[in-house]
């Protein structure tokens, strides 16, 4: 199944960082060994536009670096992906990706009174991957850049926008902040069992200097997080059950530790303030691929994650594990000789951190419908979709009885995949 480009993803590749997914687009492009003899290239390109609205009187946001409590009303936040991908020779495949948003945030105080607006716009880092294929694909190796283009400094108004924008709970685009110069290595290794095959990889991940959302996620009280190395492993089994097909994916992240540090009064690098260290994330996913008599055919897909608690100066902080399951089914069904109607419905249950930072580190429950067409011109695919959602959000603590906030969402866009 050729998945348009527009649907939501899981994010599963062998490397933390070296996935070419373009935030909400979730843009992939599989390579086959005749698509690399040809010479592939492709280049993508999008548009989209992402409204949230919060219920009630909006949801109440912790205080943020001495400033008040404020209630969020409404978000919006629109994107502009890019992305390049190219062959170099028969063994070697180089992806480019780069998005520009632009994110606003409406909110009032927390009794109410006239409404404020905070905004984040401006380009994301520029990603590049480059993956080479040696012993008739047996070994992979992959290595990546992230060339920090992106913000790395933002005053009061823009980490009030980037705490909403970027919450794991609302899942929305890529917001327009950088991580700092970073890097991946990785090595991928798969065998031929019949008509199955068995994958083993690795990867580690250098992690750039500017991560405010771990930062908050981490239940720290500044925004200057000297983030530590991290290392990826993952198993996967993929082949046929009749016509259709199952992939299955197992993986484990491991994280070397952070450290939190405190602006310095003058010049010169902030003083350490504490040591953070990430538990390790286990997860899985299946995929079952059903292909149907006439063409179409649906996909119903799982992922399932469990992040360990982590520790603060040794010791590991209550509540700072979580859950987080999604699962749905896609398909396809073709109108035309060029044209396919794709349709998807997708669920998600996060438990959240039992953290007090508001909506980084909420539970949600919820789910999403998209419908969308993919149209073929020669050799352009135009993909116009449009999406609703809705959700419960609530925090896990520590105060307990917390109020449980609804939020619903539209998104609509435009992608367009030219392949020469």
């Amino acid at each position: 199944m050729s998945v348009p480009s527009w649907l939501p993803r899981t994010r599963r590749t062998v490397s933390l960082a070296l996935s070419v997914l373009i935030g909400t687009l979730g843009i992939a492009h599989p390579l086959t060994a005749q698509d690399r003899l040809a010479g592939l290239r492709t280049v993508t390109a999008g548009a989209v536009l992402e409204q949230v609205r919060f219920g009630g009187d909006g949801l109440l946001q912790a205080p943020l670096l001495g400033n008040d409590s404020i209630r969020v009303r409404r978000a919006s936040q629109r994107s502009l992906p890019l992305s390049a991908t190219w062959t170099l020779g028969p063994r070697w495949l180089v992806d480019l990706t780069a998005v520009h948003t632009s994110g606003e945030v409406t909110y009032t105080g927390r009794d109410g009174g006239p409404e404020r607006k905070a905004t984040l716009a401006g380009p994301s880092d520029v990603r590049l991957r480059v993956t080479g294929r040696f012993l008739d694909d047996a070994l992979v190796l992959t290595a990546g850049a992230n060339a920090p283009t992106g913000s790395t400094a933002l005053d009061a108004s823009e980490l009030t926008a980037l705490r909403v924008l970027a919450s794991p709970a609302l899942a929305m685009g890529t917001p327009a902040v950088g991580a700092g110069l970073s890097g991946t290595l990785g090595l991928l290794t798969q065998r031929r069992m019949g008509a199955w095959v068995l994958a083993g990889g690795a990867a580690i991940e250098w992690r750039g200097d500017f991560q405010p959302v771990a930062s908050l996620a981490a239940g720290a009280p500044l925004l200057d997080l000297r983030p530590g190395n991290a290392l990826r492993l993952s198993a996967s089994l993929d082949g046929p059950l009749g016509r259709h097909r199952l992939a299955i994916t197992a993986s484990g992240d491991f994280f070397a530790s952070d450290e939190l540090r405190s602006p310095t009064q003058v010049g010169g690098s902030s003083a350490p303030l504490a040591t953070v260290t990430l538990g390790p994330v286990m997860g899985a996913d299946a995929q079952l691929q059903l292909v149907g008599a006439r063409g179409g055919d649906v996909v119903l897909w799982t992922s399932a994650r469990y992040r360990a608690g982590f520790a603060r100066n040794g010791l590991t902080v209550s509540g700072s594990d979580g859950v987080y399951v999604d699962g749905g089914v896609r398909a396809r069904q073709p109108l035309a000789r060029r044209t396919d109607l794709v349709m998807a419905l997708d669920g998600r249950f996060h438990t959240g951190l039992a953290l007090d930072q508001g909506l980084a580190t909420s539970g949600v429950a919820g789910g999403t419908g998209t419908i969308g067409v993919a149209h073929r011109v020669g050799g352009v695919s135009l993909q116009p979709f449009v999406r609703a959602s809705g959700a419960a959000l609530r925090a896990r603590g520590p105060s307990p009885g917390r109020p449980r906030t609804n939020v619903s969402g539209v998104t609509g866009g435009l992608v367009i995949l030219t392949r020469f």
